[in-house]
């Protein structure tokens, strides 16, 4: 029998409460794999925030990716946070001193949005949608999303065959019920946004891997990394490549 909603969130909420992932491992990867990629990344998401933000009252589902999405780049109207962890939420909580734009938290769940309809003119979030019930969430996004409202998620996918391997062989680094993004993950946003995309990290995963074996965890923009990286720009353009990377930038309109 699966899990029921409630179950998941109560150990959504106790993993992220007692801090109870392992991600010593993988961050060392990242740091290699990822190095160059997080740049594009930035470059991207600066890029996108600057042009849907400013001035508008955006809502996060998380509670401390402002901190590094927003702050000192682009001041919006208001940003309301919400997470189903008081421990994550109080991280934003505890940043958000000094700032040039009305900030306010509330714990709650992000499958069961209690907010107004069209409330908000954007709707953010960063590596949380496949923590969710990506069907039920995003119809509460679209109905607090004022008409022609925005969204913005980064999020991991799971459609490489190795990366399924190494994801079941490493458990402890995800909580129990997350899922990283699938196809058919796609066709749900789809149904009720635009649909555009940033596709990350493929062949810079397997020149990241070679090159912390080389240099161990230090000298991340070397040239190793730097070909996995330029190699993946190249093939991130290529459309029935997509289920080969690691992660996606998703942006979009409400329909």
């Amino acid at each position: 029998m699966s899990k029921t909603l409630e179950k998941i969130n109560q150990t959504e909420r106790e993993y992220w409460d007692e801090n109870k992932l392992e991600r010593s491992k993988i961050k060392r990867l990242r740091r290699h794999a990822f190095h160059f990629s997080y740049k594009r990344q930035e470059r991207i998401l600066d890029k996108l925030i600057k042009k849907t933000f400013a001035d508008k009252s955006v809502l996060e589902l998380g509670s401390h990716e402002w901190l590094n999405w927003i702050k000192g780049k682009v001041t919006p109207k208001k940003v309301t946070c919400i997470n189903i962890s008081q421990a994550e939420l109080d991280k934003g909580i505890n940043n958000a001193k000094d700032l040039p734009f009305e900030i306010d938290f509330h714990l709650m769940d992000a499958n069961e949005l209690t907010f107004e309809d069209e409330s908000f003119d954007v709707v953010y979030g960063g590596a949380i949608l496949h923590h969710l019930d990506i069907e039920k969430t995003l119809n509460h996004v679209y109905r607090v999303l004022k008409p022609g409202g925005y969204i913005l998620f980064l999020e991991p996918l799971n459609m490489n065959p190795v990366y399924k391997i190494y994801r079941k062989m490493n458990p402890k680094e995800r909580t129990p019920d997350e899922h990283a993004l699938v196809g058919a993950d796609f066709k749900i946003i789809r149904k009720k946004f635009t649909f555009k995309h940033e596709f990350f990290d493929f062949v810079s995963v397997v020149f990241g891997f070679l090159s912390l074996k080389i240099f161990g965890d230090k000298n991340y923009g070397n040239f190793l990394n730097r070909i996995g990286y330029s190699i993946d720009v190249v093939l991130s353009k290529i459309p029935f490549l997509y289920v080969l990377f690691a992660r996606v930038i998703i942006y979009g309109q409400k329909k």
